[in-house]
């Protein structure tokens, strides 16, 4: 854009603070219920979900967890309506170490943020990196992101998660994983380790190899 040979650095992330714990059949998605500017697009995550419970897929819910108190209420509210009579659970506003521990617990990450929009029209609509992501990873959660911004960075398809484009992608990735367990277990090693890549130390690090 501007001509200048520049050098990315990722922002840290407190990975020491997610750990893996005893792990449920939970698909877990973490971002504010908001439509202002990045839309999570919960209300896709929810319709996909529902499409899979109806197809046959048993004994797994879905959670979102995420804030209300930056214009999400009305949202939030629409979001709870949607999901009525499924799987589908709410964390509104959680406190830290809620999340935590169902970050411990989940065994798969879902986003959907900049669902529908043109990146290239639009960048400042789709996730720009992705630190609830990288989260996920350091609690040994297998994400499944929308190939859009930051994600194409953070993820290597098949081996520290899934990128998807179309809602048939998520449904069929995701149904994949949750009848193979020993796929889940490997993957899930694998998304913590390339977690630390994102470590404050990681950041530091590098940082200094450019100012030094």
């Amino acid at each position: 854009e501007y001509g200048v040979d520049s050098k990315v650095i990722y922002p840290p992330v407190d990975v020491e603070k997610f750990k893996p714990g005893k792990k449920e059949n939970i698909i877990l998605s973490v971002g504010r219920f908001s439509q202002l500017l990045q839309a999570k697009r919960q209300d896709v995550l929810i319709e996909v979900f529902k499409k899979m419970i109806d197809a046959g897929l048993s004994g797994w819910k879905l959670v979102l967890a995420g804030a209300t108190d930056v214009g999400g209420k009305e949202y939030f509210n629409q979001l709870k309506y949607q999901a009525k009579s499924y799987p589908i659970e709410f964390l509104e506003n959680p406190r830290f170490r809620i999340l935590q521990n169902v970050y411990g617990k989940a065994k798969i990450f879902w986003s959907a943020s900049g669902f529908g929009i043109d990146e290239e029209k639009e960048p400042e609509k789709v996730e720009h990196f992705g630190i609830t992501t990288v989260e996920a990873m350091a609690a040994g959660c297998i994400p499944v992101v929308l190939g859009k911004g930051g994600a194409r960075e953070i993820i290597e398809p098949k081996k520290t998660g899934f990128l998807w484009g179309k809602e048939e992608d998520l449904e069929r990735i995701t149904l994949d994983l949750t009848k193979n367990s020993s796929v889940l277990q490997k993957l899930s090693q694998n998304v913590v380790k390339s977690s630390k890549e994102f470590a404050k130390e990681r950041f530091c690090q590098k940082f200094d190899e450019i100012i030094f």
